[in-house]
């Protein structure tokens, strides 16, 4: 019988010295869901990570179908968690919903990851222990063309691992620069989903500002090129006379999971939080006058990135003189404790990895 945690994960390219494992390297297994639209969804179930097979007429190669979510999963003391799982699934089925793809059942994904992680643990032991990533995606399956919805969907997730780790080192700070020609998204439409589209668009002004020494974009509105959205596919937080600032909802940003997370923590650590519009100007004439103190942002693979520089127009705004602020620390040490557990999870954050599921 075959040792399973002997196995080595499946890696799809050879990795340089020091390269992450992250987005190169995944496990042995995949879940794997089906959809018909007259039968509803298939019961989970686990298949050894392979490429898949689809018709060259399949609908999410031409009509754009074809959503994705992440999450992290962390073993302490042989014990596997997932940080809050229930809510990016819920998010992931607000994107789906605005696609017109079928929602996913909850407790049924649960109940596959479950499956997955128990027999992915090797995982873990091969990266010493570090947290894992998992993807979960859909795409429309149906082979025919016309502009429709399909009636056939696949969903799957697999995991890759990470080289982030339970001694909290915060990512190194970003530069970013404001892009006023270009728009990621608008009111109406679906910048607040994750799917296929909403990536691909963003390639040219990243490319651009990659050209001229930035890591990032600045999203602005798409109507005024005024009011800032995202950096990048990340949430956004300036800190401004100490208060945390960050532009509130608006049916074209991203209501990412770790974004609601940092203000709920941020409020319960102290700190005054509001959620508003706020325009590049405004960011422009805080930093001259000395009260734009920090400025980072937020998502699921790195928790807390801090921003050390800003371009706009013909100005360089540099924050904190390139060093990460004391709150963006505070908040970032925190969160990152909850999720490793190394602080008490009072707000049951953690999903625990029942040992031994149902079997799928």
């Amino acid at each position: 019988m075959e040792n399973k945690s002997s196995r080595k994960s499946a890696a799809v390219e050879t990795l340089d010295e020091g390269e992450s494992p992250f987005g190169h390297q995944f496990g042995n297994k995949m879940l794997i869901m089906s959809y018909d639209s007259a039968k509803g969804w298939s019961s989970p179930h686990i298949k050894p990570y392979a490429p898949i097979t689809i018709s060259p007429s399949a609908q999410c190669l031409h009509y754009g179908q074809t959503v994705f979510e992440d999450m992290k999963a962390y073993i302490i003391k042989h014990s596997i968690h997932i940080f809050k799982p229930q809510e990016h699934l819920e998010k992931f089925n607000l994107s789906l919903k605005r696609i017109e793809m079928p929602e996913v059942e909850v407790e049924s994904v649960l109940l596959g990851l479950n499956q997955l992680l128990n027999q992915e643990q090797q995982l873990f032991e091969e990266n010493h222990n570090h947290s894992i990533y998992i993807r979960t995606f859909m795409y429309a399956s149906e082979s025919k063309l016309g502009v429709s919805k399909s009636d056939t969907y696949e969903f799957i997730a697999f995991l890759s691992p990470l080289t982030s780790n339970t001694k909290c080192h915060i990512p190194e700070p970003i530069k970013v620069y404001v892009e006023d020609n270009y728009v990621k998204s608008v009111p109406g439409g679906a910048g607040y989903t994750q799917y296929g589209g909403n990536y691909a668009s963003t390639y040219a002004a990243t490319s651009m500002a990659t050209q001229l020494g930035y890591d990032q974009v600045l999203w602005l509105d798409g109507i005024k090129r005024s009011y800032i959205e995202d950096i990048g596919n990340m949430n956004v937080f300036f800190v401004i006379n100490q208060q945390i600032i960050t532009p509130e909802l608006n049916g074209s940003i991203v209501p990412g999971v770790t974004r609601q997370s940092i203000i709920e923590l941020a409020r319960e650590l102290g700190y005054q939080i509001e959620e508003r519009k706020i325009g590049i100007e405004e960011i422009s004439e805080r930093y001259k006058e000395g009260s734009l103190t920090e400025i980072f942002c937020t998502d699921t693979l790195h928790s807390l990135t801090p921003v050390s520089e800003v371009k706009y127009k013909s100005d360089t705004l540099i924050i904190n003189n390139h060093k990460t602020g004391p709150i963006t620390q505070h908040l970032f040490k925190t969160y990152s404790f909850i999720q490793n557990k190394t602080l008490p999870d009072i707000r049951n954050w953690n999903y625990s990895i029942q040992r031994e599921p149902t079997t799928i």
